[in-house]
């Protein structure tokens, strides 16, 4: 904390420019990911002033359906604040691997139900995260075979396959079957739902290989995550 402030003092930014910079946040792009550090140093060297960071345990964003039963957490808040100012372009959900967080997330290292209830993290990873084990275990049935997933409506939807050749560890897989079921989460939310209709918005899944220092955008075309290259990320971001 004593280092945290040295370098706050060191900043050359006065209140004044504080208060010009908030005037001026218009976000182009929102990038849901994960409170470990791992993903938060991966991604602040490339940060830009139009990009709005939002953390939560594991990248879990609460599904729509949820709303007037469960508190869904400033997650969403953020995101609903981000596009009313008018400018949001890209909303990016971002895993990574190694992820400790979903780990804690498997049935087996759960003990009980009180130690849910009793825990505020236990409790959040199983309210949310309940969807992505679901999927995961349907996964591990047939690894070869596609998942379907579900766009802003139930006639829209898409495949897509994680690590057919078996590459990732599976707490890899699991991150990045945990990426996807978060993008489905994302998009069934209403306030969105307009601009993404009209292609205003588009949804994007990255995945973080820390140990390479590689990213990973994943295509709907090709149904499956990419390195992402200096060639490929006009091809990448296409809708």
């Amino acid at each position: 904390m004593k280092q945290f402030l040295r370098n706050l003092l060191g900043k050359s930014c006065s209140i004044q420019n504080l208060k010009q910079t908030s005037q001026e946040l218009k976000p182009r792009v929102v990038i849901l990911t994960c409170v470990e550090a791992a993903a938060r140093r991966f991604l602040s060297s490339s940060l830009q002033h139009d990009v709005v960071v939002l953390c939560s345990p594991g990248n879990l964003i609460p599904h729509s359906k949820l709303y007037g039963k469960e508190v869904l957490g400033s997650e969403v808040a953020s995101m609903e604040w981000a596009c009313s100012q008018g400018s949001l372009e890209h909303v990016v959900v971002c895993g990574h691997s190694n992820c400790q967080i979903l780990g804690a997330l498997g049935k087996w290292q759960i003990q009980s139900a009180s130690n849910v209830m009793s825990s505020p993290f236990l409790s959040w990873l199983t309210q949310h995260g309940n969807s992505t084990l679901t999927r995961f275990e349907r996964y591990e049935m047939d690894r070869l075979q596609p998942m379907t997933f579900q766009g802003i409506s139930p006639k829209e939807l898409w495949d897509a396959y994680v690590d057919p050749q078996c590459h990732w560890t599976e707490q890899d897989q699991f991150s990045q079957v945990n990426v996807l079921q978060q993008l489905q989460n994302v998009s069934s939310h209403g306030f969105l739902k307009p601009k993404l209709k009209s292609g205003a918005l588009q949804l994007h899944g990255m995945w973080l290989d820390s140990r390479e220092q590689s990213p990973y955008l994943f295509s709907k075309e090709q149904q499956r995550f990419m390195r992402i290259t200096d060639d490929n990320i006009d091809s990448l971001l296409k809708i």
